[in-house]
C-alpha cells in the first residue's frame, strides 16, 4: 500500500501537494504567533514603563507622611501596589539580557524622581484576580462572554514585578499582567483551521484529478485499442503535452489498422485462391489409379486444414460487433457435450456466473481447448470460478504436459512442440495461438501450466457482469 502511494502518479501528486499546503500553513501559523507573541510582549513592557512612571509621579508628589495612602489608593486602582522596607524582587540581578535591558530603560526614566535601584522579574504564578468574576450574570452575551475569557486569561496569564527603592530607603513594589499566549491556536480557531484544512485538500484533489482526466482517459482508449483496433479514434482534448499525446496514439492506431487490414486481407485472398487449384488437383486425381490418387487427396486435404486454419487464424482477432450476456455454466455444459466423459465442476454460488462476450468466440475457445486436452489426455475437467474481478475457467487434461522451456512460446503462431504435441499427431501449430487471439479480443487472457500431478492446465480469465 505504502509503495503504491509512493510511485509517482496522481496520488503521490495529490499528497506532494498537500504535504506542501500543510508545510505552507503551519509555517505561516508559526511566524504569525511569533509576531503576534514579540508585539504582545513590547506592549506588556510599555504598559510597565507607564506604570512605573505613573506610580514614581504620583509618590513623588505626594507628602512624606501621605505615600501609604497614595500607595493604597493606586493598589485599588490597579492590584499590585505597596510600598515597604523589602524588595517583592529579592535577586538584584535580572533573569535574562531582555529584563536587564528593561531595568535599564526603567531606571533611566525613574532616576530623575529619585530612584535609586530598580529590579524587574516575571511571575509565572499571575495575578489571580479576575474583574469579570464579580460582575458575571446568568445569561451573558458575546461582550460580557468575551471580557470573561479575556479576563480570566490575563489572571492566569502572568505578571511582571518591578521593586523600586526610593532615596528614603523604602521599596515601591508594584506589578503589571502580561498578555495571555496568542489565541492562534485556541478552541474557536481550530475549527476554521480544520474546515480551511479540508477546503485545500478537496480543492487539491479535485485539481490534481482534472489535470489527471485526460490521461485515465487515454488509458481506457489505449486499453480498447489493445482488444480492438477497429475503435473509435480518442478526442483530442485536454492539454498540448495530452492532445500531442492523443494525436500520436490515433496516428498509431491507424497505421496498425491498416496493416492488420493488409495482413487479413492476403490471409483471406491466398485461402480463396488456393482453394480452386486444390479443387482442380483433387478432381484430377480421381482420373489416375486409386493408391496414387488416394496418397494425393490426402495431401490436399492438409493443405486444405493447413489453408483453413491460416483463414480462421487471420480472422480471429477480429472483435464481435455484437456482444451478448453470456451464462458461462450453460455455455460449458453445452460445448462438453460434443465430448463424452468430460467433467464440469462450478463453484458453488448463489447465481449464475455471467459474462458480456461473444459466445460464438467463446465457445469456439472452449471447444479448442477441449479437443486439445482430449487427444493428448484420457480424462478432461472443466471448472468454472471468480475472482474479485473476473470468471475463471479452467480445463485440465492428464496428459503428458509441455515442457517448461516450452510454455512461453506454444501460443505463438505455427509453433509445435516435441514429443507428443507435434505435427506428427496432428495440428499445424495454431490451435492455441487461434484460441489465445480470440479470448483477447473478448478482453481476457489464457494461460498455460503443469499440474503437480501431471498433465495441463488451461485457464481462461474473462471480466464478470457484477465485478467491483
Amino acid at each position: 500500500m505504502l509503495r503504491t502511494l509512493l510511485r509517482p502518479g496522481p496520488a503521490w501528486l495529490i499528497i506532494t501537494v498537500v504535504t506542501a499546503l500543510f508545510a505552507l500553513e503551519i509555517t505561516a501559523l508559526a511566524v504569525a504567533t511569533r509576531e503576534v507573541y514579540q508585539t504582545s510582549r513590547a506592549s506588556d513592557l510599555l504598559l510597565l514603563l507607564e506604570r512605573v512612571e505613573g506610580a514614581m509621579r504620583v509618590i513623588n508628589a505626594a507628602p512624606q507622611g501621605d505615600r501609604q495612602a497614595s500607595v493604597k489608593l493606586l493598589d485599588q486602582l490597579s492590584a499590585g501596589v505597596t510600598l515597604d522596607k523589602t524588595p517583592l524582587v529579592t535577586d538584584p540581578v535580572a533573569d535574562d539580557d531582555e529584563l536587564a535591558e528593561t531595568e535599564d530603560i526603567l531606571l533611566n526614566s525613574v532616576a530623575a524622581r529619585g530612584a535609586v535601584e530598580l529590579r524587574v522579574a516575571e511571575d509565572n504564578r499571575g495575578p489571580g484576580r479576575n474583574p469579570m468574576a464579580a460582575v458575571a450574570s446568568n445569561d451573558p452575551g458575546p461582550v460580557e462572554t468575551g471580557l470573561t475569557r479575556l479576563s480570566s486569561s490575563y489572571a492566569s496569564s502572568g505578571r511582571f514585578i518591578a521593586s523600586i527603592q526610593l532615596s528614603d530607603g523604602m521599596w515601591l513594589n508594584l506589578s503589571s499582567p502580561r498578555s495571555p499566549p496568542p489565541p492562534l491556536l485556541s478552541p474557536d480557531s481550530l475549527r476554521w483551521y480544520v474546515l480551511f484544512s479540508a477546503l485545500i485538500v478537496a480543492a487539491s484533489v479535485w485539481a490534481v484529478r482534472q489535470l489527471t482526466a485526460p490521461y485515465r482517459q487515454l488509458e481506457t482508449a489505449v486499453t480498447q485499442i489493445g482488444h480492438d483496433l477497429r475503435v473509435a479514434p480518442i478526442d483530442e482534448t485536454g492539454s498540448n503535452p495530452a492532445r500531442g499525446l492523443i494525436r500520436a496514439i490515433n496516428t498509431m492506431q491507424e497505421r496498425l489498422k491498416n496493416y492488420v487490414s493488409d495482413y487479413e486481407y492476403l490471409a483471406v485472398a491466398l485461402a480463396h485462391d488456393l482453394r480452386t487449384p486444390l479443387t482442380r488437383i483433387r478432381l484430377r486425381c480421381e482420373m489416375i489409379n486409386e493408391e496414387t490418387g488416394a496418397k494425393i487427396v490426402s495431401d490436399v486435404h492438409d493443405i486444405e486444414a493447413i489453408v483453413n486454419s491460416v483463414l480462421e487464424f487471420a480472422r480471429s482477432g477480429v472483435t464481435a460487433t455484437n456482444t451478448e450476456t453470456v451464462d458461462l455454466l450453460s455455455l460449458v455444459q453445452g460445448t462438453a457435450e460434443d465430448f463424452p466423459g468430460v467433467e464440469v465442476a462450478e463453484q458453488d454460488r448463489g447465481v449464475p456466473l455471467m459474462v458480456s462476450s461473444d459466445g460464438t468466440g467463446l465457445k469456439r475457445c472452449l471447444f479448442n481447448l477441449i479437443q486439445n486436452a482430449r487427444r493428448y489426455g484420457d480424462r478432461v475437467r472443466i471448472s468454472l470460478g471468480e475472482d474479485a474481478e473476473d470468471a475463471v475457467i479452467a480445463v485440465e487434461d492428464n496428459g503428458p504436459g509441455i515442457p517448461a522451456n516450452e510454455l512461453p512460446q506454444v501460443l505463438r503462431p505455427f509453433y509445435r512442440g516435441e514429443g507428443s504435441r507435434n505435427r506428427a499427431s496432428g495440428g499445424i501449430g495454431l490451435g492455441l495461438a487461434i484460441t489465445n487471439r480470440i479470448v483477447q479480443s473478448l478482453g481476457g487472457q489464457l494461460t498455460l501450466e503443469n499440474r503437480a500431478e501431471g498433465g495441463l492446465r488451461a485457464t481462461i480469465r474473462i471480466p464478470r457482469l457484477g465485478a467491483a
